[in-house]
């Protein structure tokens, strides 16, 4: 965000008639909240400030649209065309370009396109070239749509004048009880026969490992606590789940991805996704308002550090050429 900018962040709703209640931020291209219907009331199915005006100073990404390029690539650079690209290396620790940069989308004004004839909003950001070191000028829409009682749909729209890389995804943290207890007792299921381990820089070592036998398989739907409490390697060196799985790619879009549940609200949460994978977070580093491991992220999108390992699914967008990936979240209450 630029300092010197003084403008009051605005909230967007949707509303099912007898369904989910969003509402969305145009800072950021924001979701803020997603309320889920149950016979008890409402659920508050994410972690969000009670002030919107807090997502100013916000450094989890709650509910934000991350770019240019979502997740961490190898000491802020990339070779894209024979021409080396020098990024924001707004990663503290390991002087990585994290989430697109220190002004990466997560932290503008987008500007907003509101239908009162339909349940959706659209956000677009004109993102210049050069923009946190990135190549290209390019145009970014963000929709969100309801499209039943309980679903919601995120379509996301990239085109550059000149060859880029591209990986949009939404960093919303999910909690299905309501609150900001543990989410230990939530079930996840994830559609992933492999995985990417992580190094000690916090970037994938390149290798690509089987989930068989490891507390990474999660064919089966398994309460996250005993995942959590593991003394795995990989978990003690990140704190928790911060990985990237590969969906299997026999799945077919619009097949289901991944889901969550919660014992104590008895919702549950079927993810669609058109990316070829998902990067699995429980909060590790939340702090302060928000206990950690209170939430947990589920980021449908390209593998991280992808422009400079081989092997993994191209983030490449060509010059020209309209970049539409898509995502399904569908609720549903036992």
């Amino acid at each position: 965000m630029n300092p010197t900018d003084k403008r009051s962040i605005q909230t967007f709703s949707l509303q099912a008639e007898q369904g989910l209640a969003v509402e969305l931020l145009d800072y950021g291209a924001t979701l803020r909240s997603i309320r889920v219907p149950t016979e008890q009331g409402y659920v508050e199915a994410l972690l969000n400030y009670p002030d919107v005006q807090d997502y100013l100073r916000d450094p989890f990404f709650l509910g934000s649209t991350v770019g240019r390029y979502a997740g961490r690539i190898d000491g802020g650079k990339f070779e894209l065309n024979g021409e080396l690209y020098l990024l924001d290396r707004n990663d503290p620790v390991h002087g990585h370009c994290l989430h697109g940069g220190a002004g990466g989308f997560h932290s503008r004004f987008w500007a907003v396109d509101e239908d009162p004839r339909s349940s959706a909003v659209a956000f677009r950001l004109e993102s210049p070239d050069g923009d946190q070191g990135f190549p290209g000028n390019l145009t970014v829409t963000v929709r969100y749509s309801l499209v039943s009682d309980l679903c919601l749909q995120i379509d996301y729209f990239a085109e550059s004048d000149a060859d880029t890389v591209i990986n949009l995804t939404n960093h919303a943290y999910f909690n299905l009880n309501g609150d900001h207890s543990h989410i230990g007792d939530h079930q996840v299921w994830i559609n992933s026969e492999l995985y990417l381990p992580m190094g000690g820089n916090m970037l994938p070592t390149g290798n690509i490992a089987n989930v068989k036998g490891t507390v990474f398989d999660f064919r089966s739907k398994a309460p996250l606590g005993e995942r959590m409490d593991s003394s795995a390697p990989q978990l003690e060196l990140a704190g928790g789940f911060d990985h990237f799985f590969m969906l299997n790619k026999a799945m077919k879009y619009p097949a289901i991805a991944a889901s969550l549940a919660s014992p104590e609200t008895g919702i549950r949460l079927k993810f669609y996704s058109s990316r070829p994978g998902v990067q699995f977070y429980t909060g590790n580093h939340l702090e302060g308002p928000f206990p950690r491991h209170s939430g947990l992220c589920l980021e449908f999108q390209n593998a991280p550090n992808a422009p400079n390992t081989e092997g993994f699914p191209s983030p490449l967008l060509k010059a020209g050429h309209l970049w539409h990936r898509q995502l399904v979240m569908e609720f549903e209450r036992t």
